[in-house]
């Protein structure tokens, strides 16, 4: 089991949780990590503009590629139809009002260690990160205890 950071815009974010957090879809460029997803995998949300992470998911399938366009994509592309599409399910979903700040994280997720820490938010650049096992699990552990039960 692997842990992935999907960094969305919160109308992206929108768009799948209108989707139930069935499926997720990565842009054309992400081929070789999308091949890397496998069942049993985690999906940790990092939401661009509000630099926060909302959600946590399970994925059910290996990579389809779709033609539908279902998300959008605010960059240069307006024709990025997110090709790679994930069947998964949600585990952890919080409120709009207990996400988490990306920012209480920034010294204690390895994913981070590679830049000078007062730039640690160039580690979410891009839309998929791999994550190590041991911030999976800290981030993990963090979204379960921000969950309304």
């Amino acid at each position: 089991m692997a842990g992935w950071l999907i960094i969305s815009s919160e109308q992206n974010l929108g768009i799948t949780a209108r989707l139930e957090f069935k499926y997720q879809g990565l842009k054309h460029r992400h081929r070789k990590k999308a091949m890397k997803v496998a069942p049993g995998d985690v999906f940790f949300y990092y939401i661009t503009g509000e630099q926060k992470l909302a959600a946590m998911t399970r994925i059910r399938s290996f990579v389809e590629e779709g033609s539908e366009k279902i998300w959008v994509n605010l960059g240069k592309d307006p024709n990025e139809h997110y090709p790679w599409r994930f069947e998964m399910e949600p585990l952890v979903v919080l409120d709009k009002s207990d996400w988490l700040p990306m920012e209480n994280f920034s010294t204690s997720l390895i994913h981070f260690r590679k830049w000078p820490e007062k730039y640690w938010r160039l580690g979410l650049q891009g839309q998929i990160h791999a994550l190590r096992e041991e911030d999976m699990e800290t981030l993990q552990t963090a979204l379960r205890s921000a969950e309304t039960p």
